[in-house]
């Protein structure tokens, strides 16, 4: 089980589209929106590095969220407080929108196997099977194909026997950039359809839009393409650590 630390960080990450799987350092404003729900707004700051920050203003008072990817470390900044608690991943951090050329990269627990490159959608792929074990201690397989050029996954063949599918459909420019669009299907095992829609944008290399079935869009805007003040990734003088309690090993 993941700290509390981890889980507030993967719970700040899921409102993005794309994190980690960038290639240039930037600065943006992340969006998401849901039917029914207020909006949830964030300041997003990538390094060349690939540290990330984000900020949000929550009920509590402004949080600001640090990880870097090179050591590991994810620290939480409470700016009204002057206090902040820092803790290292206790396993690999896998952000949405990661490109990766081997999925068990950040699934330690995960068995991959290569079973070649094929066509998917006039896209070379590499084909992948994964195969885990599930709470009850059985084994349960996954079949990737993900784009060689990308890293994103064109299909995926899901236990329960779902597929998901995800075809380009040409070109568009989202909030004054360039961008592919890609439609993305999920099918159920009696044939039952769901399908939303992704932005990849060419420069920067991540998904800076999703739009899925029940109305609900992620997005990145004012992007910046910019290395972000050094400052940014840096503890506040006069701040003080708190200490995080130590997590109780799994299965106790």
């Amino acid at each position: 089980m993941k700290s509390a630390i981890a889980f507030l960080l993967f719970a700040m990450l899921s409102v993005l589209p794309g994190a980690q799987a960038f290639s240039q350092s930037f600065s943006a404003e992340a969006i998401q929106t849901a039917p029914g729900m207020q909006s949830t707004n964030m300041q997003l700051h990538i390094s060349r590095d690939k540290s990330v920050r984000i900020e949000m203003n929550t009920p509590q008072g402004k949080i600001v969220q640090q990880y870097f990817s090179a050591t590991g470390l994810m620290r939480v900044i409470y700016p009204a407080r002057k206090e902040y608690i820092e803790q290292k991943s206790p396993e690999p951090l896998s952000m949405p929108g990661d490109v990766v050329m081997n999925p068990c990269d950040n699934l330690p627990d995960a068995k991959c196997e290569n079973l070649g490159e094929e066509s998917i959608n006039n896209q070379p792929a590499i084909h992948w099977k994964l195969t885990r074990q599930g709470p009850n201690q059985q084994l349960f397989t996954i079949e990737q194909w993900l784009d060689k050029k990308r890293g994103i996954t064109l299909r995926e063949k899901l236990p329960n026997g779902s597929s998901i599918n995800a075809v380009m459909t040409g070109n568009e420019k989202i909030n004054g950039r360039e961008a592919e669009r890609w439609e993305v299907t999920m099918t159920t095992l009696d044939g039952k359809t769901q399908s939303g829609t992704r932005w990849y944008d060419v420069e920067l290399g991540i998904t800076v839009r999703e739009a899925f079935p029940n109305g609900s869009l992620r997005e990145l805007k004012n992007i910046v393409v910019k290395e972000p003040d050094a400052s940014l990734f840096m503890v506040p003088e006069g701040y003080r650590k708190i200490n995080v309690p130590a997590q109780p090993p799994q299965g106790r």
